[in-house]
């Protein structure tokens, strides 16, 4: 009887501090949540993502457009950085998936404006950097202003990696304003090194 008493009257006190010690990752930590949809995407194609651990990411519901496909997207108010994800898992009969550069240019194509005077900046990443930070096979980063039914943004740099095989990533990057953080987010995704 005692015994009872005395374990409802601290089971409250328990139950505040199990709460409030579930709650610290939700108050201070990154509130990116991933759809099983992506989950699988990220298994089948072998991806590691490094989520920022400083900007206060948060995932946001994806909305769909005429021009890309998007799986995933974050946003950092703090940063005043959005980053979507596209993973395109290698299937052997469908050649589409085998041909990175193709789909890089298919991408720039409908995303980037079709007008002469906005410009559109490519550069093919060398194949040291892309095996050292990516574990990647193939990739480049373009540069230029999104179609604003794309994103509502100035700016967007474009990161598309290949890994024989294994698919293909792109990664946006949009913002208004280049950030100091910009530069790190790009090591968002890599492959995972083959056994």
């Amino acid at each position: 009887m005692r015994l009872n008493f005395y374990i409802q009257k601290h089971m409250k006190k328990v139950l505040i501090v199990v709460i409030g010690l579930l709650s610290v990752p939700y108050l201070f930590g990154q509130k990116i949540k991933y759809s099983k949809s992506m989950l699988h995407k990220m298994n089948q194609t072998e991806i590691d993502i490094f989520e920022p651990t400083e900007g206060k990411y948060t995932s946001k519901r994806v909305k769909k457009n005429d021009y890309q496909k998007i799986d995933h997207q974050v946003y950092s108010k703090e940063d005043k950085l959005e980053i979507r994800y596209t993973i395109i898992p290698y299937e052997e009969n469908i050649p589409s998936t085998q041909v990175p550069h193709v789909e890089f240019m298919r991408v720039i194509s409908s995303i980037a404006p079709n007008e002469d005077d906005t410009p559109v900046t490519v550069h093919t990443m060398p194949s040291i950097e892309l095996s050292r930070n990516f574990n990647a096979d193939w990739g480049s980063i373009a540069y230029f202003k999104p179609k604003p039914s794309f994103a509502n943004y100035k700016h967007c740099r474009f990161l598309s990696l290949y890994g024989d095989e294994r698919g293909t990533i792109h990664i946006f990057f949009l913002f208004d304003e280049p950030s100091p953080t910009l530069d790190d987010r790009i090591y968002a995704m890599r492959f995972k090194k083959s056994l």
